[in-house]
């Protein structure tokens, strides 16, 4: 704790929140784009992507890297080219890889949200990353929208810019193809439509409401179910309280609700029936029945007698298995084995992700003071149901808590406001708190001077492709002690049609009738694993 306190950073900050505390006053430009409420979203909007653009030269279009990445890639170049779906390659197994279904059709796992947006930059701007950058930038001018309705409109803006900075320019919400900012986008929109209707009785935000959680369906489900429940609880409690009657709820509420939920779910129930079959099972329910030995869903509280126990997977590849039964499994012990432990462990990574400083930041999270308004109440109350939903899951990485972003910003900019009334002392820790985001922000871009290097796999993987034609095929051969997390076999949508054909090698007899069928390519053999890595030309 004493070392963390010398890092430089914090000694900056104390310095900025004594100049603040003594000298500084809300500059009036600040507070009348934030009183100009979609002024100061679109400034949120554009100042997110102009920071990030001028970052380019240092830090460039990011490579893909994870298996999700690749998956969600695969998702955005099927919908570019008009698709739900792919039909499976007559040599599928030799094509299976992570996230990715291969029966009953070639698809990606996810929900579509994130790849119809990859999809629209890679069909409109040539690059799918554009539409990361873009919603990131999004995401930032939502969670200020989102802020408007709970808090002051000053408060708001620093709220958003706090997000900006911390969580809008570096993640790889920002710097991947994973995803994350449109859960934050879903939840900003339900839960800031909550105090515009029933405080302000705003009806028309109904719309906006089912547009987020329609938002929140297409690309996190099962959060968006959890959250979409508490908010319309939370709703409901308020507009009882305020004696709202039944037939307005209805009919400017509920009927929009449903209207816009029916066309999401019909939207769904078509895109499950061509990739799986069945317009009642997704394309992620199919994956995990064929690959892993557990649901990631499943409680971690198990066994649970109403659960069938599902059939072992069948495994065709090496590195496949090690992923699922050695990593995915080990963790799914840990998980039932050290729950409280685990949980927590969750906890700290989100905190962590979303603030940092540990753990100069919790207490105005968790601070106990009196929660004397509603806004307060419920926020605590949406924030807690949301941390809870997480605790299920046997393994987390920040987005899955991106359904929360807006309520834990909303959360931390109260305790701000409460401690800048609490003068002298409040005051001074709030100028702290908020300096902090500044000089780390100031900190991370000061690093960039250095530049971005590749990760290591990307730089390998851009050097084999370096040394292939336009037309090859390029059977993989790990070593037994590959790493499951470097994966070489993703393809395009139209395997076929693609400049290089990645599979697996397999057997001797397996792989011949794969490399006649492409006969017109050069075949190669690839061993990523071997110092250096090697690439032999396989002779027919």
């Amino acid at each position: 704790m004493f070392q963390l306190l010398l890092r430089p950073e914090f000694a900056v900050s104390a310095i900025a929140a004594v100049l603040v505390y003594f000298f500084w006053r809300v500059p009036q430009w600040f507070l009348w784009i934030a009183e100009h409420r979609r002024l100061a979203c679109a400034a949120v909007f554009f100042l997110t992507l102009v920071i990030r653009i001028a970052m380019l030269p240092w830090a460039p279009v990011p490579k893909p890297t994870a298996h999700d990445e690749f998956s969600y890639l695969l998702a955005a170049d099927t919908f570019a080219h008009g698709r739900l779906t792919n039909p499976p390659h007559p040599f599928w197994q030799h094509f299976e890889t992570f996230h990715v279904i291969q029966q009953p059709t070639y698809a990606s796992k996810y929900p579509p949200l994130q790849g119809l947006a990859l999809a629209f930059g890679q069909k409109v701007f040539g690059q799918p990353w554009v539409a990361v950058c873009l919603s990131a930038a999004l995401m930032c001018a939502a969670v200020c929208w989102m802020l408007q309705g709970w808090i002051s409109p000053g408060a708001a803006l620093l709220g958003a810019l706090l997000l900006l900075m911390r969580v809008g320019i570096f993640t790889y919400w920002m710097n991947s193809y994973w995803g994350g900012a449109f859960p934050a986008i879903g939840g900003a929109l339900l839960t800031g439509a909550i105090p515009r209707i029933a405080r302000h009785r705003q009806f028309r935000h109904a719309w906006t409401a089912a547009a987020g959680i329609a938002i929140l369906i297409c690309s996190r489900p099962y959060e968006g179910v959890i959250l979409s429940a508490a908010s319309g609880a939370v709703l409901a409690w308020w507009l009882w309280k305020t004696r709202t009657p039944f037939g307005i709820v209805f009919k400017k509420i509920a009927v929009p609700a449903m209207a816009v939920l029916a066309l999401t779910a019909a939207g769904l129930a078509i895109l499950n029936f061509r990739v799986t079959g069945d317009a009642l099972k997704l394309p992620y329910q199919v994956y995990d029945g064929q690959y892993f030995p557990v649901a990631p869903f499943t409680m971690v509280f198990s066994p649970m007698p109403w659960l069938k126990t599902p059939p072992p997977p069948i495994y065709r590849h090496a590195a496949i298995r090690d992923y699922y039964e050695n990593q995915i499994g080990k963790q799914f012990q840990e998980a039932r084995s050290h729950f409280v432990e685990a949980f927590l462990g969750k906890m700290s990574a989100i905190y962590d992700f979303f603030f940092g400083f540990w753990p100069i930041l919790i207490p105005p999270l968790i601070w106990p003071y009196q929660l004397k308004s509603t806004e307060e109440r419920m926020t605590v109350l949406l924030l807690v149901v949301s941390m809870l939903a997480l605790a299920p899951l046997i393994f987390l990485t920040p987005h899955y808590a991106a359904f929360a972003t807006g309520l834990l910003y909303l959360r931390f900019m109260q305790t701000m406001v409460r401690l800048d009334a609490w003068k002298p002392a409040g005051k001074a820790l709030a100028a702290f708190c908020i300096a902090l985001f500044f000089c780390q922000f100031v900190e991370w871009t000061a690093s960039l001077r250095y530049g971005v290097p590749d990760p290591p796999f990307a730089a390998a993987r851009q050097a084999v492709i370096g040394q292939l034609g336009k037309h090859d095929l390029v059977l993989v051969r790990y070593a037994t002690n590959h790493s499951p997390s470097e994966e070489w076999v993703y393809n395009r949508a139209d395997i076929d049609a693609s400049e290089i054909v990645w599979a697996r090698e397999m057997s001797p007899s397996e792989d011949a009738p794969l490399i006649d069928y492409f006969h017109d390519r050069k075949a190669w053999l690839l061993e990523p694993d071997a110092v250096p890595w090697r690439l032999t030309r396989i002779e027919r």
